[in-house]
């Protein structure tokens, strides 16, 4: 059976993303090292329907696998810190996409990312993306789910 993560909202709503172990096998052992997680998510502004958070604590360098930029409702990805150098910042930046969307790194510049799960209830994440767009920031729990 296939492992996955739990991804749990604050303002109500908690969906599974089953791990693409087959696709991403390097990035899934590194998620699932790292976790738990928690962090506050917000919506993106240019990428389309997606929410993120920027500071996922992987360690080491995390290598591009299973990498697009041309994404799925449901697709769970994550961005490495050399893709984004202009931040400088050492940690990775966890998406989660609900519905048509881009990665992009700026309004006219995509960016490939690391897909290694996807969520199965892609009408529940968008309901809970959309009261993100909306409704601002909130907080999220990222665990395995056993």
């Amino acid at each position: 059976m296939a492992r996955r993560i739990l991804l749990r909202f604050e303002r109500g709503g908690s969906v599974t993303a089953t791990l693409l172990e087959d696709r991403a096998p390097r990035t899934c052992r590194a998620v699932l090292a790292s976790l738990p997680v928690e962090n506050k998510v917000v919506h993106a502004m240019w990428a389309g329907e997606e929410i993120f958070f920027n500071e996922f604590p992987i360690s080491g360098r995390l290598e591009y696998e299973n990498s697009t930029n041309e994404v799925k409702p449901g697709d769970v990805a994550v961005i490495s810190p050399q893709a984004l150098p202009s931040l400088g910042k050492r940690h990775t930046a966890f998406c989660i996409f609900y519905g048509k969307s881009r990665p992009r790194k700026s309004v006219d510049q995509t960016v490939d990312v690391n897909v290694f799960a996807e969520i199965g209830e892609v009408e529940k994440i968008a309901d809970i993306g959309k009261r993100i767009r909306m409704g601002g920031q909130e907080k999220i729990r990222i665990e395995e789910f056993l």
